[in-house]
């Protein structure tokens, strides 16, 4: 066994060599801050509010929109390191696909993909799960149940950093610098980058369309990726096989 002051050294140097790598990448902005050039709002008629404010991409559930609408990135992206910071006020629905891919037109939804979930529920707290939502079905690909320091990473009402990288099959997802979920998986493989603006039914409290979801310092990188990906002690493990594909109500 390791002396614990050799493990604490040989942290600190992970740490530091991380840091280097990272700050020496050739990161992309995605975002402008100013227009959504580069973007396109994908999403039923009428859609949600989605719109640029203060430097940030901003949107807000409208109620009568009866599916999802979505801040969709033009380019698309198989193998990629994305790091981008979120605050949401409230508690509903909401995430990051990527990979994503279009859907017929009868579908329920305009996208499908992975998902790094935002999730609403204070006492389940899966924020930075991996979730797959696929039009009239949903399915937990990797959830946070064995994972309590990644339960308390975010927050409500504060800033966030998610960082998540695809390399492959291989999907990493930080919040907050914490480990979240690590998933093997090769369902979606190339994609448009989205950030979700959940459907609301017209019958829903008109109240929840104050809540609102803020995107900013989008950035990527899509070169040289081994050398700046990040290590993670999370166990690379495939979809969760306890979690049951359940039919929306």
């Amino acid at each position: 066994m390791i002396p614990l002051h050799r493990r604490l050294v040989l942290l600190l140097a992970t740490t530091i060599t991380a840091f280097s790598a990272d700050s020496t990448a050739p990161w992309r902005d995605l975002f402008n801050g100013r227009d959504l050039t580069g973007w396109k709002i994908v999403g039923p008629t009428p859609k949600a509010s989605a719109v640029v404010a203060n430097g940030e991409l901003v949107g807000h559930m409208i109620r009568g929109t009866r599916e999802h609408t979505f801040f969709c990135t033009d380019e698309k992206f198989g193998d990629f390191i994305l790091e981008v910071d979120c605050y949401q006020t409230g508690g509903f629905n909401t995430g990051v696909l990527f990979r994503c891919i279009d859907t017929p037109a009868t579908a329920s939804v305009r996208l499908h993909g992975y998902q790094l979930k935002v999730d609403p529920s204070p006492t389940r707290q899966w924020t930075g799960g991996i979730f797959d939502d696929y039009g009239k079905n949903w399915l937990w690909l990797q959830t946070l149940t064995a994972n309590d320091r990644g339960r308390t990473a975010y927050k409500f009402n504060e800033w966030a950093r998610f960082r998540i990288e695809a390399i492959g099959r291989d999907i990493k997802i930080w919040v907050n610098g914490i480990p979240t979920a690590h998933l093997l998986d090769e369902k979606y493989t190339r994609g448009p980058i989205a950030f979700k603006i959940h459907s609301f039914p017209a019958t829903g409290d008109v109240a929840q369309e104050k809540n609102l979801i803020r995107w900013k310092n989008v950035r990527i990188l899509t070169t040289d990726l081994a050398r700046y990906a990040q290590p993670m002690d999370l166990p690379a493990l495939p979809a969760d096989p306890t979690q049951t594909i359940l039919p929306k109500p």
